[in-house]
């Protein structure tokens, strides 16, 4: 009888180990998707330089961004901090139910001497995902773009100075 109670006590540590290691591997590979999503999104805004968060549905980077999370089945959402402007799978504004979360940081501290300069900081989320209990906790994974200027309200000329418009 002994030898029974002993074999079912290592093989719940068995059980046990093999749902820890199982964990693990899932946070891993969550972490490395979201963390790819991340980075796509930043390179994105990068290339495009310039994001419209007033109007997601016609923006050329959102659209991008969208085909790129179908693409790849990246289905994990989560809520947004305050101040960010979350986006749903479909590149729409959705807080609660958001895929990524974008904010827009300005750098200039005098808009009307300096051109416009702008940052985004990007959050994506990944989850702690085991087979038998689903989704347990929720992480974030947060970057941001390079600085970018914006000329508003000035005009260039052909030999790269500003004019005001």
């Amino acid at each position: 009888m002994r030898e029974a109670i002993g074999g079912t006590a290592i093989f719940q540590i068995v059980i046990f180990f093999i749902l820890l290691f199982t964990g693990f591997m899932c946070l891993s590979i969550n972490h490395s998707k979201a963390f790819n999503v991340k980075n796509m999104i930043i390179n994105t805004i990068e290339r495009v330089e310039k994001i419209d968060l007033t109007n997601t549905e016609n923006d050329e980077a959102i659209k991008e961004i969208v085909g790129y999370l179908k693409k790849n089945s990246y289905r994990t959402t989560g809520n947004c901090p305050p101040n960010y402007t979350g986006i749903n799978r479909e590149g729409k504004v959705d807080a609660k139910n958001s895929a990524f979360c974008i904010k827009a940081e300005n750098v200039a501290k005098n808009p009307t001497e300096f051109p416009e300069m702008n940052y985004y900081r990007v959050v994506v989320f990944y989850q702690l995902d085991l087979p038998i209990f689903r989704s347990l906790f929720e992480f974030q994974v947060s970057g941001d773009t390079k600085i970018m200027y914006r000329t508003i309200g000035y005009d260039k000329l052909p030999n790269g100075t500003f004019i005001e418009g």
